[in-house]
């Protein structure tokens, strides 16, 4: 008989359910493990977020592109912005000033669905994983504009490499953004940032580099270009590879049609619109280039930093108009001048000099080539040009007056040094005495000598390098005749400070620099007339109680005495009224200046001033073996350019007189000019002006006083 076991189902059993229980414990420790590591990691990947952008202060502080305009408000030159290794160009403008159909086509192109989302577009990411799963490589991105504004204005604390933890961070950063900061304002610095090649930051300065045009004159077609562009800037440059340009720019054209942002019939004509993009137009070097260079080289020296940064606007005194006709005519006037087919180089100036303001520079014939600027840099002998120093000195001294009668005979020099004889020569004949105002007009060299015997190298020295020469001077004889070199604009300026009766002034060029509403230098005076009401008026108030040094910025105050001033700008009047430039009598107004000429008519010089500008002219070869031939001497070679100069900047300004009032202290009186005392009553003479106490106190033909005899003189010299 078979015995039947029935066995206990509890005993032995219970393995079959650790599997289930197992799967259990994971599919619930799983998500929960999972979880808190995820939760971990973004809170790790979080803990260091750097703080949300301060988007207006960013839009005040960005890197834009400087500009030099001319008084007249003409631009002439765009400076690119350099932070790091990064120069470009960029120009914030508002929103609001960009063309809608521009911002439509950069949300159709990068983020249309910009208005719906909180920073992060889910939806689109999804999108771009499909696809560039189904492509096997990367096709399609996800970034939204607020995370490419998150990553572009923090590169270094977000990360450059490509990682989940810098996803992660951006779009924990956009989300942030957005909780801080409006659409509109995100939109607007994204595209004011955004990079569109051709050194082109922001949709203005994209406009600028592809169509030479305001961004807000862009077309529908030329909109979406510069959109499609900021995908991939190089690969796209409608410059080099203009299919792909317009292939791109059709891509966002169709996209605003799916977007409802554009209908197919604007789309249909946008697409057959054929890709026309022009580079931008040089400014910088097209007008006034002289002029424009050495104010960029004055910020750059004194600003360094700011015009790294960029956003100035340097507003200077040029005045293109003038500075393009001074070029023109000393171009025409060197023709005239060419040796041998060589044609010589101009260096040419105009200056107010009551304000200080440059209104014109012209450094040589052509800005092309070697670029290098006679008036700025160039060191030339100046010849009698010179002279003013020595006789300014001298009177400064008291070694002379106007009346002095000084020695017009041979003058001759041996160096031993070099075994060269020096006889320069004085005029067409040697005159024996000549009264020290005659010579001066006249441009004697003897009497210049002579003057340059009385008053000694040392008081010449000092007064030159208290007017602004910088340039060596030789201690030497030969200085008298303007032997050592000088630049023409440290001359002009000795020629200005005497006709401000003494008192400093430093040529201005960069009149105001500013950034926005904050001005970083500011040397306008009340008598600019590009001075708009308010300005004149805070301007005045600035300068109220300000010597005439003070009023224009300049360091130095009274150089020279006002008397002394005043007796060299008389003496600078008779070298037109009756010397060696009697031919600016044409210009119908009064005017005082200077020839100049070297050895051999190697150099040619006018500089000269009438009551309200200052003109400062130079001609000759930069290799000096080279010379202006037989006429080319200051009158001939360089005074016909200056009359055309000082008529074109005074044009029709009413004539000021020259010298003008005296000041106190001076008296004038009627010298004998074979005596160099007082004339006689009714006696023909020259009348002079003195300090007080130094006119002569005898009288011609009375006992007691001795005529001259200019002969004998003439033969014992």
């Amino acid at each position: 008989m078979n015995q039947v076991v029935i066995a206990n189902r509890r005993d032995g059993g219970w393995w079959w359910r650790l599997p289930i229980l197992a799967i259990l414990w994971l599919a619930l420790a799983v998500p929960i493990v999972g979880g808190l590591w995820v939760a971990t990691t973004l809170r790790s990947w979080a803990r260091d977020l750097p703080a949300v952008p301060d988007l207006d202060a960013w839009l005040a502080d960005a890197h834009q592109t400087s500009y030099i305009v001319a008084a007249d408000g003409t631009r002439l030159a765009e400076l690119p912005f350099r932070d790091g290794r990064v120069v470009g160009h960029r120009t914030v403008v508002p929103l609001d000033e960009l063309p809608p159909h521009l911002v439509q086509a950069v949300l159709a192109a990068e983020d249309v669905r910009f208005f719906s989302h909180h920073g992060v577009d889910y939806r689109a990411m999804v999108r771009a994983a499909w696809a560039n799963y189904r492509a096997e490589r990367i096709e399609q991105g996800a970034s939204t504009i607020t995370q490419q504004v998150a990553r572009n204005l923090l590169p270094e604390e977000i990360g450059k490499e490509r990682s989940a933890r810098r996803k992660v961070r951006e779009a924990l950063l956009a989300r942030a953004l957005e909780r801080r900061w409006t659409k509109r304002q995100i939109l607007e610095v994204y595209l004011d940032f955004v990079f569109l090649g051709q050194g082109a930051y922001g949709m203005a300065a994209a406009a600028r580099a592809y169509f030479d045009r305001p961004v807000g004159e862009l077309d529908l077609a030329e909109a979406a270009l510069l959109a499609g562009l900021i995908q991939a800037p190089s690969r796209l440059d409608p410059f080099h590879h203009p299919e792909a340009a317009k292939a791109r720019r059709d891509e966002v054209l169709a996209r605003m049609t799916r977007a409802g942002l554009i209908d197919e019939a604007t789309r249909a004509n946008a697409v057959t619109t054929p890709i026309a993009v022009r580079r931008p137009m040089a400014t910088y070097g097209t007008r006034v280039p002289w002029y424009t260079e050495a104010v960029r080289q004055l910020v750059a020296g004194a600003f360094p930093d700011d015009i790294a940064r960029g956003g100035l606007v340097v507003e200077t005194a040029a005045l293109p108009a003038l500075g393009t006709q001074v070029q023109e005519d000393a171009i025409a006037h060197a023709a005239q001048w060419k040796q041998d087919d060589k044609t010589p180089q101009i260096a040419a100036l105009v200056w107010d000099h009551r304000t200080g303001y440059v209104e014109a520079i012209v450094g040589g014939r052509a800005w092309e080539g070697d670029k290098f600027d006679r008036v700025l840099q160039s060191c030339r002998q100046p010849g009698s040009a010179w002279k003013p120093l020595v006789y300014g000195a001298a009177l400064e001294s008291g070694a002379i007056t106007p009346g002095t009668a000084l020695r017009d005979a041979p003058v001759a020099e041996y160096d031993e040094a070099t075994n060269t004889h020096w006889k320069p020569k004085s005029g067409d004949r040697f005159r024996g005495i000549v009264l020290a105002q005659d010579a001066f007009a006249s441009s004697l060299n003897a009497p210049a000598i002579d003057v340059f015997d009385r008053v000694g190298a040392p008081d010449v020295i000092d007064l030159a390098r208290r007017l602004g020469i910088t340039t060596p001077l030789a201690e030497v004889r030969p200085m008298a005749l303007g032997a050592s070199c000088v630049k023409p604009i440290e001359l002009a300026r000795v020629y200005a400070i005497v006709a401000r009766r003494g008192w400093a002034i430093a040529p201005r060029l960069a009149v105001r620099v500013r950034r926005g509403r904050e001005v970083l230098f500011d040397a306008s005076v009340p008598e600019d007339p590009s001075l708009d009401p308010a300005n004149r008026l805070d301007r005045i108030a600035a300068l109220a109680g300000k010597d005439p040094a003070e009023r224009t910025q300049s360091d130095g105050g009274s150089i020279v005495e006002e008397a002394v001033a005043f007796q060299l700008e008389d003496m600078m009047r008779a070298v037109v009224e009756r010397g060696t430039a009697s031919a600016a009598r044409s210009l119908g107004r009064p005017a005082a200046g200077k020839t100049g000429t070297t050895n051999d008519n190697t150099d040619a010089w006018f500089v000269g001033f009438t009551g309200r500008v200052l003109g400062a002219v130079w001609i000759g070869f930069d290799d000096p073996s080279t010379k202006l031939g037989r006429h080319g001497d200051g009158a001939h070679a360089a005074l016909p350019l200056w009359q055309r100069a000082i008529r074109a900047a005074e044009a029709d300004r009413p004539a000021v007189d020259l010298p003008g009032e005296p000041p106190p202290g001076m008296e004038q009186r009627t010298i004998d000019r074979e005596s160099g005392l007082l004339a006689a009553p009714g006696a023909p003479g020259l009348a002079l002006w003195f300090r007080e106490g130094t006119a002569p106190t005898d009288t011609a033909g009375q006992p007691g006083t001795s005529p001259t005899d200019f002969g004998r003189t003439s033969r014992e010299f």
